[in-house]
């Protein structure tokens, strides 16, 4: 399989989903998460879709920075605890 391959299956890759009709999302990723850019295509998508989207981005994270004991990951926690609630 190539590098560059993406599944067009929603269920392997949700950026070939459709996002109308969706739930509020939010997304957290560090600018070292492998999935960063596709984080941030996802973001795009949902919005343009019609759907409320919180985007987090960190510098320098990666991409489980939420379930770190760091500073960082006591903020995103936080942010996730507040939208849960």
């Amino acid at each position: 399989m190539p590098e560059t391959f993406i599944s067009p299956i929603p269920y392997v890759s949700p950026l070939n989903g459709d996002f109308r009709g969706l739930a509020p999302i939010i997304i957290f990723s560090g600018t070292l998460d492998l999935f960063y850019p596709d984080c941030v295509d996802m973001a795009t998508k949902a919005w343009a879709a019609g759907v409320a989207v919180e985007l987090h981005l960190k510098q320098g994270q990666p991409h489980n920075y939420p379930g770190m004991p760091t500073p960082e990951g006591r903020e995103a926690r936080t942010t996730i605890l507040r939208a849960v609630a």
